[in-house]
């Protein structure tokens, strides 16, 4: 992210911090309900078909551990099918929350110089460089812009270095998910493991993305080249 962000401004482009909003929110709405509505019933199916496990991260209580039976102290298993009616009220959930992200985007014309909304929010793709087989375990990053309905094109930056991508010092978690990435991480693990980022921009600008990527990476590819990144 450092990288990407003195490359841009580097390169004449402004940059500003983003302001997370109700990100745990459409998350929930989305990749831990609507995407489950159907009870887990689709994946089933389709691993029938051909008799093949499924892969480690479909496992159906991978979310297990966020929510507890205070009377058993296990987790409870949250991919239950849902009523049509039920569904409704989770589509009526998201509506809301696109129109308040829509306006929190449009509200950012305050905070830029030109005095137009950002054009693009350049965000990690995953928690964490490619991971080791059976490991990718977030889709966080990703889902967030499913549930509003923004385009996304992700672009390789840089790889992992042990040399300089050392662990933090451990620290106040987030969540048991962000515990969880922090104690994965090994320099030697992931060495010269790829690390991208990802480029969002509003509704239906497949094309705008594709043009502001390039102006990503070839802003990223001057600079590289002018501190010896490369």
């Amino acid at each position: 992210m450092n990288m990407a962000k003195n490359a841009l401004l580097a390169a004449g482009h402004e940059v500003i911090e983003w302001e997370n909003r109700r990100h745990e929110d459409i998350f929930s709405n989305v990749e831990k309900r609507i995407f489950l509505a159907d009870g887990d019933e689709d994946f089933k199916r389709e691993c029938a078909k051909s008799g093949e496990p499924r892969i480690q991260t479909m496992d159906p209580d991978l979310y297990s551990h966020e929510l507890h039976n205070p009377e058993t102290n296990q987790g409870v298993h949250l991919i239950e099918p849902l009523s049509v009616w039920q569904l409704w009220q989770l589509h009526k959930e998201k509506r809301e929350l696109r129109k308040e992200y829509l306006d929190h985007w449009q509200a950012t014309a305050s905070k830029t110089t030109t005095g137009r909304p950002v054009d693009a929010v350049i965000s990690p793709a995953v928690p964490y460089a490619a991971t080791p087989h059976g490991k990718n375990l977030s889709p966080f990053y990703t889902s967030l812009w499913n549930g509003v309905d923004y385009t996304v094109g992700i672009l390789p930056v840089t790889f992992v270095d042990p040399a300089v991508d050392k662990p933090v010092p451990p620290h106040e978690f987030y969540s048991d998910d962000d515990r969880e990435v922090y104690h994965m991480y090994d320099p030697e693990v992931f060495k010269g493991a790829p690390i991208g980022l990802q480029v969002v921009g509003q509704r239906l600008e497949e094309e705008a993305v594709l043009a502001m990527m390039g102006e990503v990476e070839q802003a990223l590819g001057a600079y590289k080249v002018q501190h010896s990144l490369i």
